[in-house]
């Protein structure tokens, strides 16, 4: 689990070692400090190669 080092949106696209990181943001190990919604990440690859990511999600936002 990790978080972004520029808030609650990651800005990476791998399941690796983040290997693209829009803006230069690193990624910070553990969850978000506070918990928010949506601020804190996982990822993985399926035996495929596929990278997944996927983000935590306590309180769903309105509309979604």
């Amino acid at each position: 689990m990790f978080h972004d080092a520029g808030g609650t949106v990651y800005h990476g696209h791998d399941a690796g070692d983040g290997v693209h990181r829009a803006g230069g943001q690193a990624r910070i190990a553990g969850p978000h400090p506070t918990r928010a919604d949506y601020g804190s990440f996982a990822t993985f690859s399926d035996p495929d190669g596929n990278g997944w990511v996927l983000q935590e999600v306590k309180k769903r936002a309105p509309g979604r």
